[in-house]
């Protein structure tokens, strides 16, 4: 099917697709991106699915949801690059399937939860922030995510990041818990009046999406988007102890901006189990890990490579990587990586069925401006003509800024 030429209205674009028994919405609306408001944008994500007007009580959302077969919906926010957008995600059974034409109700149960929060429910908010505060005690006890949260905070700041829910448990708890219905309500009204765009996907007829979007009735709000950023990472080596078992370790380069093909085929040389130069190298080679894993920062133009590692042979895993820089710096051997990893893409590619949500996924990234492509095809064709020069002109650029360290003050040798 034709993806780019698909018809819209208000900015929700149709895209029918009858090979599906379901139909995916999916509505973006642009939030702040105001550090100091990541963690009110969560409570009101919850708050909006947790408490209506229409339905007095959590159980008669969840009454209502369960009679129009089993449909699904949620709010969540996140950051692509430098730009905080809050979404709602809809699943639900195609009328076209179940041969019921329960999509006039459906449509009014999602305006309903959309429109029609319930602000004066102090109650419910007073639950959803008992709950998020345990989450956040509970994401301290994972070591993985204290590592993560702190090389942000140490190695690469940034006002626009998400809070650190490892370093700010006080001042988080603080915040949320001085969080009103008010404040939600003067964020939700922000949002609603940043309608971006959305698409409705799957086995629908255009005279359902025009119910759809009259029965949803928002007016979007033109605004351009851009979500690259640059953030300066510290130079030099960082270390800080810890009371856990592992050392983790995070290496950080720069580079020069990838196209989503490079990426991808970079990716597979660093990653996959058929070239993956940081398994060969780092565990098959010098035996200093068990798994680590480079990825690829799309937004901010830089490489890290993360492992756990025994504290003592820092030095061993840092040679290690420069070895792996210099085979990718080596025209001859970046030819025979791009080779293998294309191989294994369409590989994969041959066993893999796309499904709904990843077709949807997909089109909604390139909808939000933060995807060069729309379909799949069109980044096969661009692998298939990548040429392995131009990937060693951007790999060239690779240029390692530090190295952050946790030390398990009982560490485990690896």
């Amino acid at each position: 099917m034709e993806y780019k030429n698909a018809l819209q209205k208000d900015e929700i674009y149709y895209y029918p697709n009858e090979s599906f028994n379901t139909i995916i919405i999916r509505l973006n609306f642009l939030a702040d991106n105001d550090n100091n408001k990541a963690p009110i944008y969560d409570l009101l994500c919850d708050f909006i699915e947790r408490s209506n007007q229409q339905y007095q009580v959590d159980d008669e959302i969840e009454e209502k949801r369960q009679n129009a077969y089993n449909l699904r919906l949620n709010f969540n926010s996140n950051y692509f690059g430098n730009q905080k957008i809050v979404s709602l995600f809809v699943n639900m059974v195609a009328p076209n399937v179940i041969h019921d034409d329960y999509s006039k109700e459906a449509f009014e149960f999602i305006r309903d939860i959309v429109k029609k929060p319930d602000f004066t429910n102090q109650e419910m908010l007073d639950l959803i922030k008992r709950e998020y505060l345990s989450e956040v005690r509970l994401n301290l006890s994972k070591h993985s995510n204290y590592v993560y949260c702190m090389y942000n905070r140490m190695v690469l700041p940034d006002e626009n990041r998400e809070f650190d829910d490892a370093y700010d448990i006080d001042y988080i708890t603080k915040m949320i818990q001085s969080v009103t219905l008010e404040d939600l309500e003067r964020i939700y009204h922000e949002i609603m009046n940043h309608f971006y765009n959305g698409l409705v996907f799957g086995n629908i007829s255009e005279e359902q999406f025009h119910s759809f979007t009259d029965c949803i009735s928002l007016t979007p709000k033109k605004q351009d988007t851009y979500y690259y950023r640059n953030i300066s990472s510290v130079e030099g080596d960082i270390e800080i102890e810890k009371d856990m078992k592992q050392s983790n370790i995070y290496v950080t380069y720069d580079m020069e901006r990838l196209s989503y093909s490079q990426l991808l085929i970079l990716h597979y040389i660093l990653n996959s189990s058929f070239v993956g130069l940081c398994f060969k190298i780092l565990r098959e080679k010098y035996g200093l890990v068990y798994h680590a894993q480079a990825n690829i920062s799309y937004f901010d133009d830089k490489l890290y490579i993360q492992a756990e590692v025994d504290k003592n042979k820092k030095e061993k895993f840092l040679h290690a990587l420069d070895e792996i820089i210099c085979d990718l710096n080596n025209p001859k051997l970046l030819e025979e990586y791009v080779a293998r990893a294309k191989e294994e893409y369409f590989m994969n590619d041959y066993t893999f069925d796309e499904n709904a949500n990843q077709i949807v996924n997909s089109i909604n990234a390139y909808l939000l401006g933060c995807q060069e492509h729309l379909d799949k095809n069109e980044i096969d064709n661009e692998i298939r003509n990548l040429n392995s020069d131009d990937l060693l002109q951007k790999v060239k650029t690779l240029k390692r800024k530090n190295v952050f360290m946790v030390r398990g003050v009982n560490d485990e040798s690896v």
